[in-house]
């Protein structure tokens, strides 16, 4: 029977590359969830500073400001939801990698089982055998 460690290694790397790659989308998925919490945050300063400040202008540039902001966080909210079905197309490649990875390995421990039973049953007859000659020759002497 054919070894399948070549395959199961191949598998293995596969599982870590899909592993890789949706690590990838989280990473980017986290980079545009924190822009947008530093532009709330930012936001929310800015609000306090217009409201503390008796200027008309000031009250005027910020809600130019926060205009863009939200602008913006529309753009981070869409860019992040096209990454959601990403993330779950790649997690789903990656528990397929894994089923074929796991399939690979109980099938080459079903072969080692099998290869283990074989090679015992074959010391069981010779020893048997050679038990029955043994005898033999005992009951001739």
């Amino acid at each position: 029977m054919a070894h399948l460690k070549p395959l199961i290694r191949l598998r293995k790397y596969r599982v870590e590359e899909k592993q890789k790659a949706l690590a990838e989308l989280f990473r980017q998925t986290e980079l545009l969830e924190g822009r947008k919490r530093v532009l709330l945050a930012d936001m929310e300063r800015e609000e306090d500073l217009a409201n503390a400040s008796d200027s008309i202008d000031a009250m005027f540039s910020f809600v130019a400001y926060a205009a863009r902001v939200h602008t913006e966080i529309e753009k981070l909210n869409m860019l992040i939801g096209l990454m959601e079905p990403r993330i779950l197309k790649a997690q789903d490649e990656m528990r397929e990698a894994f089923a074929e990875q796991k399939k690979a390995e109980l099938i080459q421990e079903q072969r080692d089982a099998e290869e283990k039973k074989a090679i015992a049953r074959k010391e069981n007859t010779n020893l048997d055998e050679i038990g029955v000659e043994a005898f033999r020759r005992n009951k001739q002497d």
